[in-house]
């Protein structure tokens, strides 16, 4: 599990450090956008925001909340096992991963333009639901 919780903490600081920059660039004018060329498009439609407040904000709370948890995982006493949050982190994962479709399916279908950095999001989000063990599994392998 230590392998996993790892991964999981480095992807999560990856994604916390996108999201941030996201966050601080998105009022700062065009945002340099060097695959996809959508960036600005799409960070300053009308689904860029959930009363006022950027999906950026969400995505760096949704990754350091994740970061945390891999990280307590990480350190855990053996002798006293976080045994739920491993349940924690894949349940968060499932839920950021039906909103990172959600979006990526927005940007595809209603706005036509992509951000290289949401994609980035939503692919960071998969990996970490797909590192998470579910919480049904007694044993996994490392």
């Amino acid at each position: 599990m230590k392998t996993r919780s790892l991964a999981i903490a480095a992807l999560a600081f990856i994604g916390m450090v996108d999201a941030l920059y996201l966050s601080i660039k998105r009022n700062a004018g065009p945002i340099p956008c060097h695959v996809t060329r959508g960036c600005t498009d799409v960070l300053t439609s009308k689904y860029s925001e959930i009363g006022g407040v950027p999906l950026s904000w969400f995505g760096l709370a949704f990754y350091a909340a994740i970061l945390s948890l891999a990280v307590f995982k990480l350190f855990e006493d053996p002798r006293q096992p976080l045994d739920r949050l491993p349940g924690f982190i894949f349940y968060l994962a499932g839920a950021a991963l039906v909103v990172s479709a959600l979006l990526v399916g927005i940007q595809a279908f209603i706005l036509k333009a992509f951000c290289e950095y949401c994609l980035l999001s939503a692919a960071l989000v998969l990996t970490i639901f797909l590192l998470a063990p579910h919480p049904g599994r007694q044993k996994l392998p490392e």
